[in-house]
């Protein structure tokens, strides 16, 4: 009997793709003020899609890309959720989860969708996460419920601060709000999130400013500084502090 050809790895991809699985679409995302950056670039993206897709036997399908100028809906993104629905592809592969998800609260949501509907998310920095609607690794249900519980911590500290604002007479609307929200931004950005992350989590969740306004990465820098200028790297929220640290 002729030995079987390729590697076991080899042979196992091409059943994969025999019987319409093991393809995934590529999905790369940067806010204009990454573009510039090697490591969140688009280029450098796509590069280590490619080599985890190499390296695990996946085949790559299409990669697509959203290039976010503020807080906007993904829509290359819900357009790869659509076409996998259809059937072109078992799932999405990206390079961190923080590329793919806007938000906690987003991401957590993404993830029991595809264990829902049994689509696979891969992660080429780090690794599988969802096998066809199964999860492989063990700490995303960690991040489902600290989103949860993030949820619920805004929704207290807000009903709180509303009821501290009505003993003391205050006319209630905006302002309480806001800054439930400074406190929450300052905490994020000691954590090491990007004023630019952080005004994406706040759009995505329905905040708006006094104003009525998106949050954008100047709103989260002033909202930090007013209560704690420590948190907020030097020279403001502008120029090659900006592409570092927002």
């Amino acid at each position: 009997m002729a030995r079987p050809r390729g590697t076991v790895k080899q042979r196992k991809a091409e059943k994969r793709l025999a019987t319409g699985g093991g393809k995934l679409f590529g999905y790369v995302r940067v806010s204009t003020v990454e573009q510039g950056d090697h490591g969140h670039s688009l280029a450098g993206q796509t590069r280590r899609l490619v080599d985890a897709a190499e390296k695990s036997g996946y085949a790559l399908v299409d990669i697509v890309a959203d290039v976010e100028s503020g807080a906007k809906q993904r829509e290359a993104l819900e357009d790869l959720w659509r076409r996998v629905l259809a059937g072109e592809a078992e799932g999405i592969m990206f390079a961190k989860l923080d590329r793919f998800g806007r938000s906690q609260a987003h991401l957590a949501k993404m993830i029991e969708q595809a264990r829902d509907q049994g689509i696979t998310l891969y992660s080429a920095d780090e690794g599988l996460q969802v096998d066809r609607g199964k999860l492989v690794n063990e700490a995303l249900p960690f991040l489902v419920a600290f989103a949860a519980v993030e949820r619920e911590r805004i929704s207290r500290r807000t009903k709180e601060g509303l009821a501290a604002a009505r003993r003391k007479g205050v006319r209630l609307g905006a302002p309480p709000l806001n800054t439930a929200l400074q406190e929450r931004a300052t905490d994020l950005r000691r954590e090491g999130n990007t004023l630019q992350a952080i005004a994406d989590g706040f759009n995505a969740e329905g905040h708006r400013t006094a104003t009525g306004a998106e949050f954008r990465a100047r709103t989260v820098w002033v909202m930090v500084n007013r209560v704690d200028r420590t948190a907020n790297p030097e020279g403001g929220h502008q120029g090659k502090e900006l592409a570092a640290a927002a």
